[in-house]
């Protein structure tokens, strides 16, 4: 039988790891946006350093599908409704914005032709990561029999490996000389799953083996606790030493960043004994901000750019707030009309108290009740 579909960790994940997506998306308009004179150096290069510790925020996305994936079919195979199911309430929105965030280049009808071509097929705009998910719920119900045999001790070092060298040879070596090289070198190596494997597997494991997870985040509480320490100074220095200068989800470093995140948001998130209503309605709305948010952005940044009133760094706060209000507007009116769903994404349920008795809760070993929702 189906396990529980959700926890109310992964409330507080999913909705960090939306509001990190608007906030580097906010960052980086701001900063283009603001005239120089508006903003001071250090207001620059504290947003520019912060906009490069949120990076993980995709990254969590790709570890929350598996760890339900995982957790809710430990000791069964993936149904053919869930696939059938995901392409209606992912596939099909992606598919819509793929047309709606081609728009804006139906000035020239070539143009416009292949800029749906590549958003559809290579998700060449934010929402991109649909097309990696999809990747790995093939690979789960094509694979998961003999990842459940496999040791994760192995597996999860031997993915981790392959991730950093796949991402290495895009972030350290140039194109080779031939047609399009150019392209997929910048652009194109996002969507394989080899540049996300090893959130894949660790979202698998740590979906699995929930009791041992959860033990081993008590077992090194200490570790978790300062690894985000560690982990964003190391990030910083390779960027301001210009090590690694790119703004991307995908560099290496971020593997490691993501991973030392994910443990201390979800040691934390155990700790809490209710789960803020802002946390609860973000995740709700979670992928509806994430595929709406960046069009409010630039729509406030045209109207900005007509009349560039001198907000200073106030105005990436303001692009970030007003962003996720409108989104969370738009997917809760067009979710009214009955195929509104298939546009802008589905609202998700909240949580409701877990209906086991409340000795069964001591397992989970956090000593907090147990949060689930129909996934």
């Amino acid at each position: 039988m189906k396990q529980s579909s959700m926890i109310n960790e992964l409330f507080v994940l999913r909705s960090i790891a939306c509001l990190c997506v608007v906030m580097v998306h906010a960052i980086a308009i701001g900063l283009n946006s603001i005239p120089s004179s508006n903003i001071t150096n250090l207001n620059y290069f504290l947003f520019d350093s912060l906009n490069m510790l949120l990076y993980f925020g995709t990254p969590v996305f790709i570890f929350i599908s598996q760890f339900l994936i995982s957790y809710s079919y430990k000791n069964k195979d993936l149904p053919d409704y869930f696939i059938n199911k995901r392409i209606k309430l992912l596939f099909l929105p992606f598919l819509f914005m793929a047309f709606f965030y081609s728009i804006p280049y139906m000035s020239s009808l070539e143009g416009w032709s292949f800029k749906l071509f590549m958003n559809v097929i290579i998700g060449d705009y934010h929402g991109y990561f649909i097309l990696i998910i999809f990747q790995f719920i093939i690979l789960h119900k094509l694979f998961h029999r003999q990842l459940k045999v496999f040791n994760p001790k192995i597996v999860i070092p031997v993915s981790l490996f392959i991730n950093i060298t796949y991402l290495w040879i895009f972030n350290y070596t140039t194109a080779p000389n031939f047609q399009y090289a150019a392209y997929i070198w910048d652009r194109f190596y996002w969507v394989p799953f080899l540049g996300w494997i090893f959130y894949f597997t660790l979202g698998f494991y740590c979906g699995h083996y929930y009791k041992e997870f959860l033990a081993l985040l008590k077992k090194y509480k200490k570790l978790i606790l300062i690894a985000p320490i560690f982990s964003s100074i190391m990030l910083l220095a390779l960027y301001h030493f210009d090590l690694l200068a790119i703004h991307s989800s995908k560099r290496i470093d971020i593997l490691f960043h993501t991973t030392s995140l994910i443990f201390f948001l979800y040691y934390v998130a155990t700790k809490l004994k209710q789960i803020p209503e802002l946390l609860i309605t973000i995740s709700q709305y979670s992928f509806g901000i994430y595929l709406l948010h960046y069009f409010y952005q630039s729509v406030i940044d045209y109207l900005y750019q007509m009349n560039p009133v001198p907000l200073g760094s106030m105005y990436i706060l303001l692009l970030f707030t007003l962003s996720i209000t409108f989104s969370i507007g738009t997917v809760y009116y067009v979710n009214k009309w009955k195929y509104g769903q298939y546009i802008v994404g589905k609202i998700g349920i909240g949580y409701k108290e877990n209906p086991l008795p409340k000795q069964s809760y001591k397992t989970h070993g956090s000593g907090n009740k147990r949060l689930t929702y129909s996934s």
